[in-house]
């Protein structure tokens, strides 16, 4: 699929297909009811490229943040089998199945000899062989992967990934440094904070952006509502006397584009 067609696709919320499996968008709300710093911290486990799961599994040739899932799903299950109480509640042998469950709109469950099992009937298999396509489409939902530099997202270059995932984490690190509008320099500007901002000046009630949009489709929106909003602020600076270079006027119709870190 052409980065055209799959803005597109992204946009509207519709169905992706990778070996004739669908994959369905997950909802704000989908995410807040699973939990959302879980639903986070399993996208962010599940997106992780190759290579790191390599240096996690002591560089083994044959590593793969599939096997390294897997592998972690196996020892907490030998650990369960035992009688060991492990201290963390949120167990990936639990949240990584419910959370597929949501992006497949189907039960999913682990096999230890075929991988993940989507459905109870007409199943599907995501397994080693699937895992880099299955990838690839949780992390364009989830704008972890930057489209307009794609040129066959099937295939992405190793450096374009290795890129944009440095890019990434200079942009965690300049949010997480905003601050919320007031005294309190520890309270941190979250994602309910910018989901409350949205439905305010969209004048659309909280559940309905819940139940609307994913996570790419309300960046989308956030990043539009945010240059349209610049645009007349740097309008009413012009005409106060600021100074033009001073001023960084992008006209809200134009595309959203990729800031460099």
């Amino acid at each position: 699929m052409n980065k055209y067609d799959l803005e597109h696709k992204l946009q509207r919320g519709s169905i992706l297909y990778f070996d004739n499996i669908p994959t369905y968008k997950v909802t704000l709300g989908e995410m807040a009811d699973f939990g959302f710093t879980k639903a986070q911290s399993i996208i962010s486990l599940l997106s992780m490229d190759d290579e790191k799961a390599k240096e996690y599994l002591s560089n083994a040739e044959q590593s793969s943040t599939f096997l390294y899932v897997v592998l972690n799903i196996l020892q907490e299950y030998k650990a369960l089998e035992s009688g060991e109480i492990l201290s963390s509640t949120d167990l990936m042998c639990e949240l990584v199945p419910s959370f597929l469950s949501l992006f497949f709109k189907k039960k999913v469950t682990f096999d230890l000899n075929y991988g993940f099992v989507i459905g109870e009937e007409n199943k599907y298999l995501l397994n080693n062989d699937n895992y880099d396509k299955f990838r690839q489409i949780l992390k364009s939902r989830n704008c972890l992967i930057d489209i307009d530099n794609m040129e066959n997202v099937d295939n992405p270059d190793n450096d374009m990934a290795k890129s944009l995932l440095e890019k990434r984490r200079k942009l965690r690190e300049k949010i997480n440094k905003l601050k919320r509008i007031g005294d309190d320099d520890d309270d941190d500007l979250t994602m309910a904070d910018l989901i409350s901002i949205f439905a305010e000046a969209e004048h659309m009630p909280l559940q309905n952006v819940y139940d609307l949009y994913d996570i790419y489709q309300f960046n989308n929106q956030f990043n539009r509502l945010k240059i349209m909003d610049d645009f007349h602020v740097n309008i009413q600076a012009l005409l106060a006397g600021a100074k033009s270079d001073e001023v960084n006027l992008q006209h809200w119709l134009s595309k959203i584009k990729q800031k460099e870190n």
